[in-house]
């Protein structure tokens, strides 16, 4: 390593960040030369030798490395994040100088759930089932745009959103951080120097408010009136227009935003993701279209939980961690139809009522004054066709064809939303969380009783292992222990379950289940599931349940109006409930995985129902 490179490497100590070379070629070199001058001024550089390597160039040659390569690459990444959390925790055991352990540097064993075997079956399956996928919603979508399309529908997110999120992606890019470092750095190292209580984004949104209520006199009143900033931005924003740095700001911003459009509109080799042996392709591709292409891919999530163990056994974040970082495990997502199983199992706890109940399929309304609902206007649901049968339907058949409703009628049976957020919450999903307006994130609204709310795989995955578990929810788990380098045990994840359902009305569960789980032909193994589908065709779900193994999938875009348009391939049914049959015939027909295909559910004595 050269003087001059490693004077780079010193001076990116003090903030690795803020002196990033790639982001920040000019400020990393000015970081630079004044390590170097402090070498030249303790003697151990020479004023020939400070002024050749202050005039290097910094000649990066940088190939991002990784170490989360191999299998589960999600699930590490969430792992390691996990750890620091458990270690940073007050109770957890220190190091004997008091220190918290550090989880890189001081030899930790981590021991996991994750069954690398049954791991490398999901990882093989996911990728065969969404390159089907993909290439029919590229075929879907030839012609037209996401970012532009207009469907027509009361959901669609508006052109302005999309382009406004488009923006972001395009500042949040290594790309448009180096050109932004080369217009504004000099001058918003100024403005901070003279405004302290200002901090400028890297995402650009204070320079761009300044600059538009230079050109659109009144834009900044209008923020504050939308509720979008407070008062007290509004006038550090003032208080920049009127600052002599303000014309330099103005051009240089202008300038910046010229040179970007012009490069990332300018076609270059470059190297971008792909269904093949080698998972990318090289190919020649505007940096704007590498982002909206990217974009366009659809990514999936799937967790594997042991449901007597709550052990998870399998964890998919994702497509292609190289090229896409989104892990929907934790992330919440409409849930559509797969919560309608949880109305049931309340509904049949409560009444007794047996598979074979008989609801009529017509319009069904819950009015203002029905029960503990609490609503101010009549609400009557269509079902997702829009057309009702006018004829009965036992619950089987309802929860297999998900129709809308008897979901509603055994809503109105319960007579409020309580009895079912109760039961959720016994089955691990926590309905008294809110969001930060204060609204609940499980609503109390009869909507629920067709999927109106979002939860993640994760929580999805963990309620199921009820159904499963003889009625007893098991909270997904996927550490045993870590021990420190001495063998010393410093934690130890205890399994955590509750009696959510009583045996027998979990069994009428699994015996509606094992009917709506159509589709899974091939499979030996007892099986069952059911499907969701939300508004517009975003989130397709398939929630599956073995003895052995409950396993929750959902596909999507990352942005929501990256979606098919149509019904037959917009349901959970195409998008996520084939990856979830060719795994588990996988698992079956694996020599290394020692799967018991004649395994039961567990069947209660007393017979329950009417």
């Amino acid at each position: 390593m050269d003087v001059h490179e490693a004077a780079l490497l010193v001076g990116m100590l003090q903030n690795p960040s803020f002196f990033n070379p790639l982001r920040f070629p000019e400020r990393a070199t000015t970081r630079r030369n004044v390590v170097l001058s402090q070498m030249r001024k303790n003697g151990a550089l020479s004023n020939a030798q400070y002024e050749e390597y202050s005039q290097k160039p910094l000649e990066l040659n940088f190939t991002k490395q990784t170490h989360i390569d191999g299998i589960a690459p999600y699930f590490r990444m969430e792992l390691a994040k996990y750890v620091k959390d458990i270690l940073a925790r007050p109770e957890t055991p220190k190091k004997p100088d008091g220190t918290p352990y550090n989880i890189y540097r001081d030899g930790l064993k981590i021991y996991t759930t994750i069954d690398p075997d049954i791991q490398r079956i999901a990882e093989e399956e996911m990728a065969k089932h969404m390159a089907k996928v993909q290439q029919e919603f590229f075929r879907h979508w030839r012609k037209l745009d996401p970012w532009t399309y207009r469907s027509g529908s009361d959901l669609d997110i508006s052109v302005e959103a999309r382009r406004e999120a488009l923006v972001k992606l395009i500042r949040s890019s290594d790309r448009y951080q180096t050109l932004r470092s080369r217009f504004l750095s000099e001058v918003l190292d100024r403005l901070q120097a003279e405004f302290d209580d200002l901090r400028f984004s890297d995402d650009d949104r204070e320079v761009e408010r300044i600059v538009y209520e230079y050109n659109k006199p009144g834009y900044i009143s209008d923020l504050v009136s939308k509720g979008m900033i407070s008062s007290s931005l509004a006038a550090r924003y003032r208080r920049v227009l009127e600052s002599p740095n303000f014309p330099t700001l103005r051009t240089r911003w202008e300038q910046l935003q010229e040179a970007a459009d012009r490069e990332f509109k300018t076609p270059i080799e470059m190297t971008v993701f792909a269904y093949n042996d080698k998972m990318e392709t090289d190919t020649m591709m505007s940096p704007l279209d590498s982002i909206k292409y990217h974009r366009m891919f659809l990514q999936t999530g799937s967790m594997a939980v042991d449901p007597v163990t709550g052990q998870v056994k399998m964890w998919i974040g994702g497509i292609n961690h190289k090229y896409f970082q989104f892990d929907p495990i934790n992330i919440n997502r409409q849930v559509g139809s797969t919560f309608k199983p949880f109305v049931y199992a309340k509904a049949i706890a409560m009444q007794g009522l047996s598979p074979c109940y008989r609801v009529a399929d017509v319009p069904t309304t819950i009015a203002p004054g029905d029960g503990n609902f609490g609503l101010l206007q009549s609400w009557t649901p269509d079902n997702s066709t829009g057309k009702y049968t006018y004829e009965e339907m036992t619950l089987k058949q309802g929860l297999r064809n998900s129709v809308n409703t008897v979901s509603v009628h055994l809503m109105k049976l319960l007579g409020d939303t309580e009895a079912v957020r109760g039961l959720i919450n016994q089955m691990g999903i926590d309905s008294s969380a809110r969001y930060s307006n204060g609204r609940y994130r499980v609503p109390q609204s009869p909507s629920i009783c067709l999927g109106a709310t979002d939860l993640s795989v994760m929580e999805m995955t963990g309620a199921y292992t009820t159904f499963a578990n003889n009625g007893t929810y098991n909270k997904p788990i996927f550490i045993t222990r870590i021990e420190d380098r001495n063998g010393r045990v410093i934690y130890r994840e205890l399994p955590q379950e509750k009696a959510a359902l009583p045996p027998n009305a979990n069994y009428v569960m699994v015996e509606m289940l094992k009917y709506a789980g159509t589709g899974l032909g091939g499979i030996k193994t007892e099986v069952g599931g059911k499907t969701g589908t939300t508004n517009d065709y975003v989130d397709g779900w398939f929630m599956g349940i073995t003895p052995r193994l409950v396993v929750g999938t959902w596909t999507g875009g990352e942005d929501r109006w990256v979606r098919f348009r149509v019904l037959s391939m917009g349901q959970g049914a195409y998008m996520s409930k084939p990856f979830f049959r060719e795994f588990i015939k996988r698992l079956e027909n694996d020599p290394k995985i020692a799967w018991d295909v004649n395994a039961r559910f567990v069947r209660p004595s007393r017979r329950f129902g009417h």
